[in-house]
């Protein structure tokens, strides 16, 4: 992402800035019901098969809504964060995968899409981005945060468990929010009087709160509106290694990531019993790199423990698995990301300004609000304490 092109968003982080509650934003405008009612959903565990799960179990704000862990402990398991334990003997598998972020996920799938005029077609508001398809989880395997929310619920390690199958646990979720007076409330203020609680009014809900969940104002957007002490020499000598190296042909845009499919031979998870394919082709969606310093581990899997890790990855160029071929055979081998293998030549002190510039791609000023109560009277969060 060169300085002539990060130039050409100047104004977006402005915008962005305010969205985000930066200098000059407005003051931000009441919760509607709609939101309260879906920050409820996400933090109670009454969605939960065994009511014992929440979403914020493993995208909790201690960890920057991620949970810290390499790959997540859902229903079944007790503690928060790296501290969670596995509770039921093995019954309930690990995820097989890390727990992304959700901050910011209100923008994914932008992109840098030029207007007449040299103007960025994302304008720093959810309403410039295309709701309905805007790409979700590592393997892009839903589109849209509405039907997203409602597949944890649907998964067993997730948030099912083992007393309902997966054909009927929302029907379960919905009638015991249909039970719970407080939620009959709430989804009459956010739907209208009379609403019949449904599973896509859930999914609505969650959608709605999660889209609250945005951290855009970092020390290199002020950079770029014209702050130049936001950013010290280092990161500036960061900025301009991460172009160089190549690392902004996929993190590129205002979101620093084109949100498409690459194979990059990340080395597979020893406590998965068989390999994750992915897309079906080893392939994993580039993640956002805003706010990526509160989030390690990191990849899908979450086998680099830190930035430091990654680079030096990237910089060997090589596949770590035994899936994902230097070149394609022909036989069944994925083809290593014609990207990755242009991403090389770092030197150690290149490595770490990059690092240092990732640093102030960070906002730690986001919500981090937790209820001190859900309809269900159940602990918010599940059992994480």
């Amino acid at each position: 992402m060169r300085i002539s092109t990060l130039a050409a968003f100047t104004v977006l982080v402005a915008l962005l800035a305010a969205l985000a509650g930066g200098p000059g934003a407005a003051q931000a405008p009441t919760e509607s019901p709609e939101v309260t009612l879906g920050r409820l959903l996400f933090w109670d565990p009454l969605l939960s098969g065994d009511r014992d799960t929440a979403c914020a179990t493993c995208h909790h704000p201690d960890f920057a809504y991620a949970d810290g862990r390499e790959l997540s402990l859902g229903t079944g398991s007790v503690g928060l964060g790296p501290d969670r334990v596995d509770r039921s003997g093995g019954a309930i598998p690990v995820v097989r995968r890390n727990s992304p972020t959700i901050l910011n996920t209100a923008f994914n799938g932008v992109e840098r899409r030029r207007r007449r005029g040299g103007q960025i077609a994302f304008d720093g508001t959810v309403a410039s981005v295309n709701l309905e398809r805007a790409p979700m989880f590592w393997d892009n395997r839903v589109r849209s945060l509405e039907v997203q929310a409602l597949e944890p619920l649907k998964a067993l390690e997730e948030m099912r468990g083992t007393a309902y199958g997966e054909d009927e646990i929302l029907d379960v979720v919905v009638a015991r929010l249909r039970e719970t007076p407080r939620y009959v409330e709430l989804f009459s203020a956010a739907y209208g009087d009379g609403t019949v609680i449904e599973a896509p009014h859930i999914g609505r809900a969650i959608a709605a709160f999660e889209r609250t969940l945005v951290a855009m104002d970092s020390p290199f957007d002020r950079y770029q509106r014209g702050d130049r002490s936001a950013l010290t020499a280092q990161q500036i000598r960061g900025l301009d290694a991460f172009d160089d190296a190549g690392c902004d042909r996929c993190h590129d845009g205002p979101m620093f990531s084109d949100f498409d499919l690459e194979a990059e031979g990340v080395a597979e998870h020893p406590l998965l019993d068989e390999p994750d394919v992915g897309d079906g082709r080893f392939r994993f969606r580039t993640p956002s790199l805003r706010n990526v310093a509160l989030t390690a581990p990191y990849m899908h899997n979450g086998t680099l423990a830190t930035l430091a890790d990654v680079l030096a990855f990237y910089d060997e160029g090589d596949s770590l698995n035994p899936n994902v071929a230097q070149r394609g055979n022909g036989n069944g081998v994925a083809r290593l990301s014609r990207n990755f293998r242009r991403v090389d030549n770092m030197s150690e002190r290149e490595q770490a300004a990059i690092v240092a510039f990732l640093e102030a791609l960070t906002d730690p000023n986001f919500d981090r609000t937790v209820p001190a109560e859900v309809p269900s009277g159940l602990p918010p969060g599940g059992l994480i304490n």
